[in-house]
């Protein structure tokens, strides 16, 4: 290593033409016996060394190879997270292929389309649910060749000839390896920094999915500049694979950054018990859709509630505190007796918050994909977790924007990390460019020439200059409204402010055209049971527990207090409970797999509900207008009698 250098530019230099095959053959050169992975098996976890990890995936490689995989065939990979699913991952591009994942919750017909749009040649699923889902459309598709099955637990009833063990895909390449010792590396070798790595297909809120397609030099250089940017971040971290591993944030983190950094990924027994592994685990890295953070912050606020007088207070007291500190904190302005109230408030109260949920040892702590609510963020930073906001783009191939302050203030996304750019048009659309942005959408050149025009990428987002210069997610251009007042707003803006309430777990406003905005409201099931218990409220399921009136109450005091924090054109004058859960794995739910909200297919399906808060008006305006013509009929009856 050469000293006059600085850690950066080695870093730099070092991942600038690396695949990520190479960089797996760096660290087992370098690093064989360190822990590459931890996974938990029967309460135990046990340690992977990239040694190990080497070694399945070499093995499953020359099994794909020897079974018929090819450079640039593609492979669908289904499934909660597992170390298999990246040995998978990592075994397709060693080969020169590509791999893509489906999300298990998403519907079967979201299947077959991704399986007939991606051509993949061979499937691999985690267990028996997965395979049930393949098998009802594989003959459908020509080109499935194979279904790889990790679990094969409840497989003894299956007899179809398509279908083969992983284990014993890697049974094959080892005795391929026997033949042929070096083919492994010389695979590798020809892999190019360039060739398509993986295809991410997108969540599909305007319609079907579409594969972005990225490279290794994309996905490489778009997480280079979170390492560029946070020091902490180059040395060992510890994280929790949260999130199913065909979304691109949870890949990164626990794929992709173990490979260019030292992260190691912790892997649950079942993806119900993360709560449970965060606790154990107790991760020093942690970035997350807003959902969770939302979620765990309304647990809290529940438990607080439920709490003892004398822990009531102690809250009350060190909250007070440390509402001051975060907002000198936020003004960059420093004082030794509020650090000192603050480190009380702390130990106090809000460490046992922390340590309630896995949290207390997080040193790097972020949040994006979605909107988030300014209230949320806040909070967690007043508990102690330096929460910053960033804004994510799967064509972008990683962060573009990251909050870089020492203690950011939320409401802004931040500005472009080392080797990304932007800039805003006139009409204030966010356009994202530089190395890591995506070669295009997967044989779809038309939707990719409407996206990616010369070196930027239009988001589609709106955007605009704060504070700091930091960059602030506005809304999706189309999804801005103007009222019949002539009045444009934000709906995600509006969504943001009422969901910051813990006994709402999503909102959706209406209002095109209209006189004033409404809304659709999910209820959060946990914190509404929880106090319906405490208030003598009696419910048999989600549905009665949503349409019981002191829960509209409820939602209404929320909805109202809410609403103060909105310009009066802004507020939703109306809104309506939704009576069933959003579930993902219900083709007919107006939710992607990741839970995104398909506006327009949400209209549709409560189009009932939505015009019920404008008939009312309408039978006003109706009734005005006959109590006028009715007036006009007995002045000219009266006018006639006359005569």
């Amino acid at each position: 290593m050469d000293l006059l250098k600085d850690d950066v530019t080695v870093l730099k230099e070092r991942l600038a033409s690396a695949t990520f095959p190479s960089l797996l053959m760096q660290k087992v050169k370098h690093t064989p016996l360190q822990a590459a992975l931890r996974e938990k098996d029967l309460g135990i976890y046990r340690e992977i060394t990239w040694q190990q990890y080497f070694q399945r995936v070499e093995s499953f490689c020359l099994g794909l190879v020897e079974l018929g995989l090819e450079r640039g065939d593609r492979v669908a990979i289904m499934g909660d997270p597992c170390p298999e699913w990246i040995y998978a991952d990592l075994s397709v591009q060693s080969a020169g292929a590509i791999s893509y994942g489906i999300f298990s919750t998403s519907s079967l017909s979201e299947v077959k389309h991704l399986m007939e749009n991606g051509g993949a040649k061979f499937f691999v699923a985690e267990d028996q649910e997965q395979v049930d889902n393949i098998l009802a459309v594989a003959d459908q598709l020509p080109c499935l060749k194979k279904i790889i099955v990790i679990d094969t637990r409840a497989m003894f009833m299956y007899n179809d000839s398509r279908i083969i063990s992983f284990s014993e895909v890697e049974k094959i390449g080892r005795q391929r390896k026997g033949i042929d010792p070096n083919l492994f590396e010389r695979l590798v070798n020809e892999v190019q920094p360039d060739d398509i790595a993986t295809i991410i297909y997108t969540s599909g809120t305007t319609g079907s999915p579409k594969g972005v397609m990225l490279s290794h030099r994309n996905i490489i250089t778009g997480w280079t500049g979170l390492l560029v940017a946070f020091p902490q971040l180059r040395k060992s971290q510890r994280n929790v694979c949260m999130l199913e591993l065909a979304h691109i944030m949870e890949r990164a983190n626990s794929a992709y950054l173990p490979l260019m950094g030292n992260f190691i990924p912790h892997f649950a027994d079942e993806i119900e018990s993360i709560q449970e592994i965060l606790f154990e685990v107790s991760p020093t890295y942690l970035a997350t859709p807003p959902r969770f953070f939302q979620k765990w912050a309304a647990q809290a606020l529940s438990e607080m509630e439920e709490s003892t007088l004398l822990k009531k207070a102690i809250y009350r007291f060190a909250m007070a505190i440390g509402r001051g500190y975060v907002r000198k904190r936020w003004n960059n302005e420093k004082s030794l007796i509020w650090e000192a109230l603050y480190r009380l408030a702390y130990w106090l109260s809000f460490r046992h918050i922390l340590d309630r949920f896995g949290l207390a040892r997080v040193k790097f702590c972020s949040t994006g994909a979605a909107p988030v609510p300014f209230e949320t963020v806040a909070l967690w930073q007043i508990w102690g977790l330096r929460l910053r906001e960033g804004f994510g783009l799967t064509e972008g191939g990683g962060l573009p924007l990251m909050q870089l302050e020492d203690f950011p203030k939320p409401g802004n996304a931040g500005k472009p990390l080392d080797g990304y750019e932007s800039k805003l048009t006139e009409e204030g659309e966010l356009l994202i460019g530089g190395a890591p942005i995506f070669l295009g959408y997967w044989q779809d050149e038309e939707a990719t020439n409407k996206i990616k025009r010369g070196s930027w990428v239009h988001t589609g987002d709106i955007g605009k200059i704060v504070e700091g210069g930091n960059l602030s997610i506005v809304d999706r251009l189309k999804d801005v409204f103007t009222t019949a007042g002539g009045k444009t707003m934000s709906p995600s803006e509006i969504e943001k402010v009422h969901k910051s309430s813990s006994y709402i777990s999503e909102v959706v406003v209406f209002g095109h055209g209209r006189k004033y905005p409404v809304g659709l409201i999910e209820i959060n099931f946990n914190t509404v049971s929880e106090w319906a218990r405490s208030h003598g409220v009696i419910y048999g399921s989600f549905t009665s527990l949503a349409e019981h009136p002191k829960v509209y109450e409820l939602i209404a005091h929320e909805v109202a207090k809410a609403n103060t924090r909105l310009a009066r054109a802004e507020q939703p004058k109306k809104f309506r409970i939704i009576p069933k859960e959003l579930d993902p794995e219900d083709e007919a739910a107006p939710v992607t797999a990741t839970r995104k909200i398909q506006r327009d297919k949400f209209y549709r399906r409560f189009k009932d509900l939505i015009e019920s808060m404008y008939i009312a008006e309408e039978e006003e305006r109706i009734s005005a207008e006959l109590g006028l013509l009715e007036d006009e009929v007995v002045e000219s009856e009266q006018k006639a009698k006359i005569v």
